[in-house]
């Protein structure tokens, strides 16, 4: 179910759009490189008050090999859609226990001006999970981001009806 939308994350379009982003201070700048594997709208209340809102709206992307600590990607065969193109001394990884899944999370953001940027989940070794606020969407492109999927809808907002993804595709949870 809503697993295996994430357990393989590889972009599957042909093209290879990039997209850059940043956090609010441009510290940190990265380019995502091809399509996410999914987006999504999460509910979890981990995710609420990280992102500060209602949900946090991500893409799931293959992980990029960065210059920081081995715990937080792993090297993968898979191709790295992800490169951190800043320094990274203002980056800080946040190693939240507060999930309703479970386990726990890595939250990277910037220390300078606080942007959430990206997750690493370790269940998904492969996925790195990018805040979609972070990226800068040239030429109205953001009008075409769109959640195919939204999880934890059991903490969902009741006043955000015909906002999100496809009725079929809103799960309880994330298993």
């Amino acid at each position: 179910m809503a697993e295996s939308l994430l357990s393989n994350p590889a972009s599957t379009k042909k093209d290879l759009k990039t997209t850059h982003g940043s956090c609010l201070c441009k510290a940190i700048q990265y380019t995502l490189t091809g399509h996410p594997s999914t987006t999504v709208l999460c509910h979890c209340i981990s995710c609420k008050k990280a992102s500060g809102s209602t949900f946090a709206a991500n893409g799931f992307y293959e992980t990029s090999v960065l210059p920081l600590s081995p715990s937080l990607f792993s090297h993968s065969k898979h191709s790295q859609q992800l490169t951190i193109t800043s320094s990274t001394s203002s980056l800080r990884t946040y190693e939240d226990h507060s999930c309703d899944a479970g386990g726990f999370v890595l939250r990277s953001f910037c220390g300078e001006c606080g942007s959430p940027i990206f997750t690493k989940n370790p269940k998904f070794e492969s996925a790195v999970i990018v805040m979609s606020g972070t990226m800068d969407y040239e030429k109205g492109d953001l009008r075409g981001w769109k959640p195919r999927n939204e999880f934890y809808c059991k903490r969902r907002g009741g006043w955000l009806d015909g906002v999100g993804a496809e009725e079929g595709e809103r799960f309880e949870g994330m298993s």
